[in-house]
């Protein structure tokens, strides 16, 4: 059985096992199959979707070479054909038992919508089961390309009238005190939807807030004139009028409590994650990648800000142990400090001389019914852990969507790096502060740097110095072409002025990524992914020159081998080099470790005690070390709640893991969706500033681990 999930980052699972989808071209042609399921998509819209208005000449033989490689993917050895070719292109043909999370959810809709008026309960859990399939905005993938856009506001608006079934289900079954926080919200996510607005009203009418229901009728006739310079409509008006009259008409009915079983011919929805709880056994096995940054905690001793921590590896862990476990837990305020409308989400973060900075982008809810989301680069900043405020600036802000992926600081400049699709592709983007991150500008939005043809996006940044020569910016990511990914590196003196290169090692017959990049010893070290003609491999780069030439490490056996292997993270510690990140095999995902002495021969660490492994995916996303040790993070996808994984090492060989059952690791288990994706260390602990999944948004979150003992 195949299941394909859209609502949310696109996955694909066998019989609850996740497939590898590939680079990210490819995985968009399977969301342009997806879109019309068991229809034909013709090559030539294909190649529109995926290259735009200037496909490169090669773009159908590349098609042909997606396709191959999907089909290798999706369609098991003596099994159906999935994915066929039938003039004049390709079908995605599902057969009886596959699925589409978003048929099921238009489904499960449809049929709530029905039994509302008549069987309020049954519309209740038919409602709660559509919303529980998202796990994130539809296609969030592919937020910056065009083919995507009104598929996914399709489905955003029909999560609006489905949330609003809902809520008209429960005020039927007398529950409309339970309705009043989730109706903030959603007023909040939806401020221009009068029926929201009406059912607020209601629901606090029937609570005895006759005042606080006259004020929300003004909040939205303020909303709805400032916005759109338009009134209240008649239901609206009427409604209020009502209200003060004290109507009979409004009187809740007879409290219908909530059944211990859900009725009808359908199984119960799953019950909601509350803090602490564990996830059992269950039936899918999905990984939800919500995204982690850390930033460093004040204190005397600190690394400077902006630069990679030096090499340490302790001979020994605190108060004479010979391993070490940290003991995590939640910073207090967090959530309510970074929560909101829409998601919340982190990739980035640096330090100045007094106050913290973490960068990503924000996805704020729709401005009406039928306009999708608009993702913005983002930038909070705290003078405290634990006072956090969102950082206004226009310079984040665009026509497309644009997004921060990391920081780094040279002198007294913060620059920041990450992508904008204003110009109807993705671009490398730069954003830099002068005064410590209050205020920002944009820095060369025309220059060839970033405006390359197809698409760039940077991923990391590092500061580097190497003999004889003034310290300097290095940037990794990757360029699209048209004909395939390339690994790309930028660099700059100065944090505004940018050179690009994707030459002297970068490029290759196939797809290349950098996704990130610390200076060691002199040089500056790049890690990512490699396709071959068989399957992905890790790959790592050296630049040796500050990085104005790369040399591709060759040989590596150690970075190959059978399935799909890529390097998420690395960073100084152990014996020199540590790199984490993934390998596939067979459909089963597990954490997978490097280490290397100089960073061209690296050495798979090995697992004999199973500790990278688990019974679902298993992923590094991030990786530092300390005095203390070194860490690796990432996620654990135990069923439809992944939780946040924590390893922990001495000499980078011999790793530790806390399962998260254990008390050091309740913090990471929760809400669910929740996932490290980068780790600085502070001293005598370890800081997480990151995001989990709140209903169906992500909201940020923070963590300091201490170590036991």
């Amino acid at each position: 059985m195949l299941s394909f999930r859209i609502l949310g980052p696109l996955e694909v699972l066998r019989d609850g096992r996740p497939l590898p989808l590939g680079a990210a071209r490819q995985r968009a042609l399977l969301a342009c199959l997806l879109l019309p399921p068991n229809e034909v998509v013709s090559s030539d819209r294909l190649i529109d979707d995926l290259w735009g208005d200037d496909p490169p000449p090669t773009a159908e033989h590349m098609l042909h070479v997606y396709v191959s490689r999907l089909r290798k993917v999706l369609e098991d050895e003596g099994g159906g054909k999935v994915l066929v070719t039938r003039s004049p292109g390709y079908v995605l043909e599902l057969g009886g038992s596959d699925e589409v999370d978003a048929a099921v959810f238009e489904s499960l809709v449809r049929r709530g919508r029905e039994r509302v008026p008549g069987s309020p309960e049954d519309a209740l859990s038919l409602l709660e089961r559509a919303l529980g399939l998202w796990r994130g905005a539809a296609l969030a993938d592919f937020a910056f390309d065009a083919f995507a856009q009104p598929s996914a506001a399709r489905l955003e608006e029909l999560r609006a009238v489905a949330e609003e079934e809902r809520i008209e289900a429960l005020l039927a079954l007398g529950r409309h005190e339970e309705t009043i926080p989730e109706l903030e919200m959603l007023v909040a996510r939806y401020p221009l939807r009068e029926r929201l607005r009406g059912q607020q009203m209601l629901a606090l009418y029937r609570s005895g807030r006759q005042a606080d229901a006259l004020a929300a009728y003004q909040a939205a006739r303020h909303a709805l004139a400032d916005e759109l310079g338009v009134d209240p409509g008649p239901a609206l008006e009427e409604l209020e009028a009502k209200i003060l009259r004290h109507d009979p008409d409004l009187q809740a009915p007879e409290r219908v409590r909530p059944p211990t079983s859900e009725p009808g011919d359908f199984p119960p929805a799953p019950p909601r994650r509350t803090r602490g709880f564990v996830a059992g056994a269950v039936s899918a096995v999905v990984l939800v990648a919500v995204l982690v940054v850390v930033i460093l905690w004040p204190s005397d001793g600190e690394p400077e800000a902006g630069r990679e921590p030096g090499p340490s590896t302790p001979s020994a862990a605190p108060s004479g142990h010979s391993d070490l476990r940290l003991d995590w837990t939640e910073v207090p305020g967090a959530t309510a400090t970074f929560g909101g409308p829409g998601d919340q989400v982190m990739l980035g973060g640096a330090r100045t001389a007094d106050r913290y900075l973490a960068f990503g982008y924000t996805a704020g809810g729709q401005a009406d019914a039928i306009t999708a989301r608009d993702y913005d680069a983002a930038v909070w900043m705290a003078t405290a852990p634990t006072r956090w405020e969102p950082v206004e600036a226009p310079a984040f802000e665009g026509p497309g969507n644009q997004r921060a992926t990391d920081a780094a600081v040279l002198e007294d400049r913060l620059v920041v790096v990450g992508a904008d699709g204003s110009s109807g592709d993705r671009d490398g983007a730069v954003w830099v502060s002068d005064d410590q991150g209050s205020t920002w500008r944009r820095v060369g939005i025309t220059s060839p740097a970033f405006r390359q043809p197809g698409e760039q996006e940077m991923r990391d940044v590092t500061r580097a110095e190497t003999a004889g020569a003034a310290a300097q910016l290095v940037a990794v990511g990757y360029s699209d072409d048209g004909d395939d990914e390339d690994a790309s590196v930028w660099t700059s003196m100065d944090g505004s002025t940018w050179s690009w290169s994707v030459t002297g090692g970068l490029g290759g017959p196939l797809d290349q990524q950098m996704d990130s990049v610390v200076a060691f010893d002199g040089l500056i070290v790049a890690g990512g992914f490699a396709y071959t003609s068989r399957d992905e491999d890790a790959a790592v780069w050296v630049s040796r020159d500050g990085g104005g030439t790369w040399e591709r490490v060759k040989d590596a056996a150690s970075l190959e081998g059978a399935g799909d292997q890529q390097i998420n993270a690395l960073a100084v510690g152990g014996p020199g080099l540590v790199a984490v990140g993934l390998e596939t095999l067979d459909g089963d995902t597990d954490a997978a470790v490097w280490t290397s002495t100089d960073g061209s021969d690296w050495v798979r660490v090995k697992d004999p005690s199973a500790r990278f492994g688990g019974s679902g995916p298993q992923v590094m996303y991030a990786v530092t070390s300390s005095v203390l040790g070194i860490v690796a993070a990432g996620a654990d996808g135990l069923g439809a709640d992944s939780d946040g994984a924590v390893w922990t090492s001495i000499d980078g060989r011999t790793w530790l893991r806390l399962g998260p059952n254990t008390p050091a690791m309740s913090a990471f288990t929760d809400y669910g969706g929740e996932a490290v994706k980068v780790l600085i260390p502070a001293p005598g602990r370890f800081l997480a500033l990151g995001a989990e999944n709140h209903g169906t948004e992500r909201d940020a979150d923070a963590w300091v681990g201490q170590p036991l003992g």
